[in-house]
């Protein structure tokens, strides 16, 4: 009797902890090529900055002119502003603020602002409809 108890609590149990809440919202895969003044990008990031309060950011390299994002850790539908970040070969010592006396190294950026901080460039997306997406930048 008892085991028959325990087996029912278990199989209760169980039931209770399979059941699932509303299903997570369609990811996609992203993919395209950054340009620079008409070359490829040789090292950058681009990142997807959701604009709608349930949206998902995204960050990912862009390696020889191009970046691609995996459908798992992609994008969902949105509107997303999209920032780029090419830094220089060489970093920066600059000071670093939470130990005092010590210093860090720190990217040096080479696109204007226009490209990242102040970036306008938005990109409306679709999971059904992954086309490629690409960004032709200019360092002026």
């Amino acid at each position: 009797m008892m085991r028959a108890a325990g087996c029912f609590f278990l199989l209760a149990f169980c039931a209770l902890g399979c059941q699932q809440g509303p299903a997570p919202p369609k990811r996609g895969a992203i993919t395209g090529k950054g340009t620079l003044d008409g070359k490829p990008i040789a090292n950058g990031r681009i990142r997807l900055f959701a604009l709608d309060a349930d949206g998902l950011n995204v960050v990912t390299p862009i390696t020889n002119g191009e970046y691609s994002v995996p459908a798992i850790e992609g994008p969902i539908k949105g509107k997303y502003r999209v920032e780029f970040n090419v830094p220089a070969a060489q970093k920066r010592r600059v000071p670093n603020d939470d130990i005092p006396g010590q210093f860090m190294e720190e990217e040096v950026e080479t696109l204007p602002a226009k490209w990242h901080r102040n970036s306008a460039v938005t990109l409306d997306y679709d999971p059904a409809q992954p086309t490629g997406h690409d960004f032709e930048l200019t360092s002026h």
